[in-house]
């Protein structure tokens, strides 16, 4: 009876010492599980900040912060939320706000090294983009304004210039810049040669980064389209801004022909046919100064430089072209769409030879 006694004494303890085993194995098991998904998190957290994918990263920092709250973990999180709103700052050309989050980022208490360095980077090229704008750009832009309001239209379009031959004007950084401005240098020439042009150019308004002439450039195009009622192939509505000039031509020419024939018109030789692209550099001698011109305005010296080292940078050897050749190239591209220097393509090349 003792022994029957002891063997259930011994059977008892056996079983609660197996127990209370397997729940701090169980216990160990959900603490290495956790462990575990907050190293995934913050690895792809890591992973995606390192390729700038900051909205990602911010997630999976929040998602390793739920799973383990750590000092590490949000300061990650918010860091990544930092470079997030700046990246999107910088797409709507908001520089200064753009800054004061790349400030952020890059003194962030515990933050992740990689974008402390991302951050102290980026702020130093927006804060010159803005040193730029601010001390470079905005008292041309404003002396161009202030031409425009007192009717000196020919001031505007050289400051116009002035901004548009800077060296870093092609960046991406001042693509709404450099829209503002080619709009406004657009229809001060176009007031210069007295043709008929919306004016809608605020001169109250001197930063060339806010929204200004970017959008009522919208209205321009638009008004254009509707003026060209005498036009029949749609299919060159990204042109827009050459169909003002083409009204008179033909409603069913095609583009290159319409060139041609405003050259002809003007020229004193009647053999000329509308299908020949070449015709303005065999043109009479009595009609060179209608021949260097494209939709009723003059190509300058400069424009022709440009687009040379536009061709050059594309590959394109330009140097037994004379300057004739290349406005017949840049009537020819503006055909195809192209009706700016930094848009020409070695298609338009080909199409033109």
């Amino acid at each position: 009876m003792k022994r029957s006694k002891l063997g259930v004494a011994i059977t008892a303890f056996f079983i609660t010492f197996l127990a209370v085993g397997c729940s701090s194995t169980s216990s160990n098991n959900s603490s290495n599980s956790g462990s575990d998904k907050y190293t995934t998190y913050m690895n792809q957290g890591k992973d995606a900040a390192s390729s700038q994918k900051y909205e990602t990263a911010e997630e999976k920092f929040e998602d390793a912060h739920d799973v383990k709250s750590t000092s590490e973990s949000k300061a990650y999180a918010d860091q990544a939320g930092d470079m997030k709103d700046a990246q999107e700052e910088i797409r709507e050309y908001e520089f200064k706000d753009a800054l004061g989050e790349l400030d952020k980022a890059a003194n962030k208490t515990n933050g992740y090294s990689v974008m402390t360095k991302q951050a102290s980077k980026l702020y130093k090229t927006i804060d010159k983009v803005q040193d730029h704008i601010t001390n470079d750009i905005n008292p041309l832009y404003k002396k161009a304004k202030l031409s425009y309001r007192d009717g000196d239209y020919q001031a505007a379009v050289e400051s116009c210039d002035q901004i548009l031959d800077l060296p870093y004007i092609n960046s991406k950084y001042y693509k709404k810049v450099k829209k503002n401005v080619k709009h406004l240098r657009k229809v001060a020439n176009a007031k210069l040669n007295s043709e008929n042009v919306n004016d809608d150019i605020d001169t109250e308004n001197l930063d060339a980064n806010d929204d200004d002439e970017a959008t009522t450039s919208n209205k321009q195009s638009s008004n254009s389209k509707s003026s060209s009622s005498n036009s029949s192939n749609t299919n060159n509505t990204s042109s827009n801004s050459n169909k003002s000039s083409s009204n008179s031509n033909s409603s069913n020419s095609q583009d290159n022909n319409a060139a041609s024939q405003k050259s002809s018109a003007t020229s004193s030789s009647s053999n000329t046919t509308a299908n020949n692209n070449n015709s303005n550099t065999n043109s009479s001698s009595t009609s060179s100064n209608d021949s260097m011109m494209i939709n009723g305005q003059t190509v300058t010296g400069r424009v022709i430089s440009q687009t040379r080292n536009q061709l050059s940078s594309i590959g394109v050897d330009t140097s037994s072209w004379s300057d004739q050749k290349v406005v017949n190239f840049m009537r020819s591209a503006a055909n195809s769409g192209h009706t700016t220097i930094d848009s020409y393509t070695k298609q338009d090349v080909e199409n033109f030879k």
